[in-house]
């Protein structure tokens, strides 16, 4: 499917995410033929883009045959059915948010991330479902029992509320599973270490190296959508094991209902007896920047007080010369963690990484 993607900028919004948008899409399965950034001084209030930039992409969803255009703001209901009413209700319009959890959708492989995904996917489009029947009913839909009336949306509204109570219940019901399975470990005297980061850093690369697992690995934005945990297989020589668990990857302003359905997922990090952040370092200065405050700022709401080390993952791809330069960006944020240089690909430095991880659980009073 041809793909626009969209950014509103304005005076107050510095930083752009129009290329994450579009590495986003693409992992989607969409073709993204055209980029377009605007700056205003304030979003419109009706399209959120300014009309005369609306007549353009009119003209050019028209002579090009988009199907889908892919807004980086967040998108009010009535903006969507405002725009799609003058682009043609054939466009799909959608923003950030939604593609988000169609690729959550797309790449969830157990029952808790299917559940997740659905409630996010059912409280986000809630108000979206109540505006299009609106919509339906002002452009030429009866109104009444047997048509998209004020009837059909309170059996729309009842049925989402019903299955949203119900999914509450079952995800309810694996966190405390999950709770449960993290007191026996630390019974039975097994610590957990948590790999986190930013999506795409190269975590479930380390974690099969450390675990000698094979996930899949490669396959573009939140490769892993549930945790998976597995033993530190790095450690045979010591009498006791280590945990290690693979966890979602991060990406900013990610809205608080898919936060909210990803806790089960998040929670992991708060009840960790340690957290490795993986950043990539081979990324350009200003993005390890953005992503390492992303990092920081949903750790430090999250697992404030657990212990953390940050692997600097994919040195294999920077100058011997850069990795010091790059450790101390990092060194900004995170002034009083140790940051050590990796690469998982090529298990450059794991043995030193691993060594950290076992000198952090011993001052936790484990016998690792």
């Amino acid at each position: 499917m041809r793909a626009v993607v969209i950014e509103v900028r304005t005076e107050k919004f510095q930083k752009t995410k129009i290329q994450e948008l579009k590495e986003l899409a693409r992992s989607a399965g969409y073709d993204v033929v055209k980029e377009i950034v605007q700056k205003r001084w304030k979003p419109d209030p009706a399209y959120l883009i300014g009309k005369g930039k609306l007549k353009e992409l009119k003209s050019f969803v028209e002579k090009e045959s988009i199907d889908i255009i892919i807004f980086s703001n967040n998108l009010k209901a009535n903006q969507v059915f405002r725009i799609r009413k003058e682009l043609g209700w054939n466009i799909d319009v959608i923003d950030r948010n939604i593609l988000i959890l169609k690729i959550f959708e797309e790449r969830s492989r157990t029952a808790e991330a299917k559940m997740q995904i659905e409630l996010a996917r059912l409280h986000y489009m809630l108000p979206w479902v109540r505006e299009y029947l609106r919509f339906r009913d002002l452009y030429g839909e009866q109104v009444g029992w047997g048509a998209l009336g004020e009837y059909l949306h309170k059996v729309y509204e009842q049925h989402i509320t019903k299955r949203i109570k119900l999914l509450e219940r079952k995800l309810e019901k694996v966190r405390m599973r999950n709770f449960e399975r993290i007191v026996k470990r630390r019974e039975y005297g097994l610590p957990e270490v948590v790999l986190t980061g930013y999506t795409q850093a190269g975590k479930t690369e380390l974690f099969n190296k450390l675990t000698c697992e094979t996930k899949p690995v490669g396959l573009g934005p939140f490769t892993t959508l549930s945790t998976c945990s597995r033993r530190l297989s790095m450690i045979s020589n010591y009498r006791n094991e280590i945990v290690v668990v693979d966890s979602i990857g991060f990406i900013e302003d990610m809205h608080p209902i898919i936060l909210n359905a990803f806790y089960t997922t998040l929670n992991e990090l708060a009840l960790s007896d340690l957290i490795v952040l993986v950043v990539d370092g081979a990324e350009e200065i200003n993005e390890i920047k953005r992503k390492i405050n992303v990092s920081h700022e949903i750790i430090s709401k999250i697992a404030p007080s657990v212990e953390l080390i940050i692997a600097l993952n994919k040195i294999d791809r920077i100058k011997y010369e850069d990795i010091e330069r790059v450790v101390k960006v990092v060194k900004e944020v995170f002034p009083y963690t140790d940051v050590i240089p990796i690469s998982a690909k090529k298990s450059i430095n794991l043995d030193t990484l691993v060594e950290k991880i076992i000198e952090k659980i011993n001052k936790l009073q484990y016998k690792v």
